[in-house]
């Protein structure tokens, strides 16, 4: 009987502490916005620097902001230093496209296309 009981007292005590998580604040969840970077960089013709051109939105603020990084951006050497950069100053990375061309048969690759996102605070 003293076994049965202290079985069913384990028992019930690992049954609170599996239920006993936390759950998530789904009212902070929704409340963090996001701003979005679309980053197109491009090699320079004859060049090892690229051309980089940032579009952060249509607002005034926005675009100045987006001329801003990209002339802090343009003449990089290397695609990584571009995403450092914006990854210091809190852009985080969510997808990546290929800028393609395909001329007479033959093409390639010619350029990337970041998409990031910041938290707004």
């Amino acid at each position: 009987m003293y076994k049965f009981l202290l079985t069913i007292f384990l028992f019930v005590c690992c049954l609170g502490n599996s239920s006993a998580h936390h759950k998530r604040d789904n009212q902070t969840e929704l409340q963090t916005t996001f701003s979005y970077a679309y980053i197109r960089v491009e090699g320079k013709f004859l060049s090892k620097k690229l051309k980089v051109k940032v579009d952060l939105g249509d607002s005034d603020e926005q675009i100045a902001e987006g001329e801003k990084l990209s002339e802090i951006l343009t003449n990089k050497k290397s695609y990584a230093a571009i995403l450092n950069y914006m990854s210091k100053i809190g852009y985080e990375l969510v997808n990546t496209f290929d800028l393609t061309d395909n001329y007479n048969g033959s093409g390639g690759t010619f350029g990337i296309i970041y998409i990031m996102k910041k938290a707004e605070d």
